[in-house]
């Protein structure tokens, strides 16, 4: 491995930065209609964070969907401190922003490993690291990001933003949260590679819940069909995550894979 790539992973798993969330943060969940606003991605451990380098070699895919439109935002140059990309937000409803990370690697202490798995819900990696006797073997991992925002314009309420945008593991909402309210309910489908994914683990927060890294204000497993249901209790922005992992075979980097997804919104 080069040396760029151990210093890295040093540095990750001396802090076990994959207890981090990773999700996108726009300058206003809000617009007239006819704004620019910027898109930032944040990275931390407490609900929302702070913006991070927006680096376009790390972009795999920036799509933009409004009602039956997309466009490709996959080469567009962040603002000149590279604190995020400014894009216009124009009509009425509610736009979505898909972003695909490409992958990193990570490698952790085994006793690191084994709580980062249970605190994710990951009890089949888990059982499988028990089966094979692996619990004292370091976990190297090849990690990636899938997340999207919503940003809603204009006073009335539009469809929910239930279109499939193809990424790997991806947070479909069913619901527009845009159109609900605090003590309201949104469902939402996880899929994985299409399908959907059953009891994945999906937790979500609102600004201002906690001050404790890396807690959520509710969590629930998905049911067979992929679905979850998040109750809206309070306004503000929030965020919703969910991951998956597998087994890699003769991979010479990493035995393990995991895909990351988020989906933030505004709540009134």
């Amino acid at each position: 491995m080069k040396l760029a790539q151990a210093f890295v992973l040093t540095v990750l798993a001396s802090s076990v930065l994959l207890a981090h969330d990773f999700f996108l943060f726009p300058s206003s969940f809000r617009s007239s209609g006819k704004d620019k606003i910027k898109v930032t991605i944040h990275v931390d451990d407490v609900f929302p964070g702070k913006a991070v380098k927006w680096s376009v070699s790390r972009v795999l895919r920036f799509e933009y969907r409004f009602g039956a439109a997309s466009s490709d935002l996959t080469k567009k140059a962040p603002e000149n401190d590279s604190s995020g990309v400014v894009v216009p937000v124009e009509g009425t409803g509610t736009h979505m922003f898909a972003l695909d990370w490409a992958a990193r690697l990570i490698e952790l202490k085994a006793d690191q490993f084994s709580h980062y798995l249970a605190s994710e819900g990951l009890d089949h990696v888990v059982k499988m690291r028990k089966e094979r006797g692996e619990e004292n073997k370091n976990g190297r991992e090849r990690y990636s990001r899938y997340v999207k925002t919503l940003i809603h314009s204009g006073l009335e309420n539009s469809e929910a933003l239930s279109k499939v945008v193809a990424q790997t593991i991806e947070l479909v909402p069913l619901d527009n949260p845009y159109a609900k309210k605090v003590g309201d309910t949104i469902s939402l489908r996880v899929l994985f590679r299409g399908e959907p994914l059953a009891n994945a683990l999906v937790s979500s927060t609102y600004a201002g819940a906690t001050d404790k890294p890396d807690t959520y204000a509710q969590s629930s497993r998905t049911d067979d069909r992929g679905m979850v249901q998040v109750k809206l209790t309070h306004e503000g922005p929030w965020l919703v995550r969910t991951v998956h992992m597998l087994p890699l075979v003769n991979d010479k980097e990493a035995d393990w894979e995991s895909w990351w997804a988020s989906l933030t919104f505004e709540v009134q």
